[in-house]
């Protein structure tokens, strides 16, 4: 990756994947995770995360890396990576507005996009299913703006973003229907876009 290539402010995980609070200038605190629909399912026919493990998230050199394989059962919906953006504990809101933050640019790299885009989600408060999101589907430098986000075009009852309550940055791998999805991704360099 070259260097400064994301403008903003640097949000920095540790060997563990947490950011510490006080570790940026905008008040982002909280632990990178993967999720699946694994807990949806019951553990049958879901999504296989290979990498990170289960309850655990290592800073690999710099890079947050993820790698499985969706199911293409009934009711598979996917899986992803996620970073808390306030967790006091317990989990907050937290509001993009009075920090000045209108986005976020990282870098992506990994041998594996997957073919359904990496969906960057940015689930609120009050709407954690249809949240607003960006796809992305190519390496190298993504910059993603609330300005332009929007809901999935199957979301029929539309709902605005609530930039006051943004709760996580979700890297969701969508799955397909007619066949499991491979994925194998890293991002690094994660900045908050100011004002």
């Amino acid at each position: 990756m070259t260097a400064g290539a994301c403008p903003g402010v640097p949000i920095m995980p540790d060997v563990h994947g947490f950011v510490a609070p006080g570790s940026n200038s905008v008040g982002i605190h909280g632990s990178w995770f993967e999720y699946s629909d694994c807990a949806d399912l019951g553990g049958k026919n879901c999504a296989t995360v290979t990498t990170p493990p289960a309850n655990s998230f290592p800073n690999t050199g710099g890079k947050m890396c993820t790698s499985g394989m969706t199911s293409s059962a009934a009711g598979a919906w996917g899986a992803g990576i996620a970073l808390e953006l306030n967790d006091g504990p317990p989990q907050m809101p937290y509001d993009t507005t009075a920090h000045g933050v209108k986005g976020f640019c990282f870098v992506l790299s990994g041998s594996t996009i997957p073919s359904t885009t990496i969906r960057v989600a940015f689930p609120t408060q009050d709407n954690n299913d249809n949240a607003y999101f960006e796809a992305v589907s190519t390496l190298g430098p993504q910059t993603v703006l609330f300005s332009q986000t929007a809901q999935g075009s199957w979301v029929t009852q539309k709902t605005a973003f609530e930039p006051t309550k943004v709760m996580l940055m979700q890297l969701q791998i969508p799955s397909s229907t007619t066949a499991p999805v491979p994925w194998n991704f890293c991002i690094e360099g994660l900045t908050a876009v100011m004002n």
